[in-house]
């Protein structure tokens, strides 16, 4: 039998979904030049074409789509089979992999997962912090908490309260709490989001309120909004959660009305029985919910 790298369907994948040898390598964890090289030296030995170089990137040829269709598949079995297995773990042992985003990961989180490793110090904790959105099914994580209007049905998911936004400034500005629609009204800078914050529906508010040379500066991600926001550069919309004491910021207006997202601890059904991924699951659970003030924004 014919000497099969297996591997090799995992580098075209990750190039086919990203479109680029760099960002596949990324997710891959190794240097784009192996990817590179990885590729090419597949589409020599079986004299096939994987994919069309073009400027804007990597463009699947059909040789590659049914090469990619079955890449899937054989995912999919391994994944089910993984799960399977690790649904029926009993031990408190192990590895567990939480997905989250920034915000959560800098603020809420690492307490929580402190006590939880020092509850059970013969489990190891990988958390995965990232603005996309992680596969449970695909074995990307055991655990993500996420905000979001709808869960995957396909996920268990246990709501722990709703992740409000506010408005916030630096106390040097000398701007008084007020509405948002007096704020708006203020010959004053705001900074705006872009990329995947862009699509959440708590910033819709800066489009709707605020024109576009009201914004002084954007940023992709709440730390670096925040960061802009103490260097003073204007009011920016963040999660309440946030900022915290060291950070100096004034709340200028209550949890906007309507602006709240809902967040969840996710895990996939045919993991709930592992022992080490139900524990931290349901801790989690249980110290967000008693955050639950801080999330929306009541505890001051």
């Amino acid at each position: 039998m014919q000497n099969i790298d297996w591997d090799i369907f995992r580098f075209v994948v990750a190039v086919a979904d990203s479109g680029s040898a760099v960002r596949a390598a990324e997710v891959l964890g190794v240097d784009a030049s192996t990817v590179q090289r990885r590729i090419i030296r597949f589409e020599r030995d079986h004299g096939v074409t994987l994919f069309e170089r073009q400027r804007s990137g990597y463009t699947p040829t059909a040789e590659c789509a049914a090469i990619i269709d079955q890449a899937r598949a054989m995912e999919a079995g391994v994944s089910d089979t993984i799960r399977s297995i690790l649904g029926q773990d009993l031990r408190l042992e192990g590895r567990v992999t939480v997905a989250t985003n920034e915000t959560l990961a800098e603020t809420l989180l690492p307490p929580h997962l402190v006590e939880f490793q020092r509850l059970n110090p013969a489990i190891e904790i990988d958390l995965n912090v990232s603005s996309q959105r992680v596969n449970l099914a695909r074995m990307d994580a055991d655990i993500a908490v996420r905000p979001s209007h709808n869960p995957p049905q396909n996920l268990t998911a246990r709501r722990v309260g709703d992740l409000a936004v506010a408005v916030f400034a630096s106390p040097s500005l000398g701007i008084a709490p007020a509405p948002l629609e007096a704020l708006a009204k203020l010959e004053t800078s705001w900074v705006g989001v872009m990329g995947p914050l862009e699509a959440s529906s708590a910033f819709d508010v800066l489009s709707e309120l605020i024109s576009p040379e009201q914004i002084a500066m954007r940023a992709d991600t709440f730390t670096a909004v925040k960061q802009l926001v103490i260097a003073r550069v204007g009011l920016a919309v963040l999660p309440c959660c946030s900022p915290t004491a060291a950070d100096g910021l004034v709340r200028l207006t209550l949890p906007l009305a309507g602006r709240s997202v809902p967040l969840w601890v996710l895990t996939h059904p045919d993991v709930r029985h592992s022992a080490r991924v139900k524990a931290l699951a349901q801790h989690l659970h249980e110290g967000l919910m008693a955050d639950r003030a801080v999330l929306e924004g009541l505890d001051d």
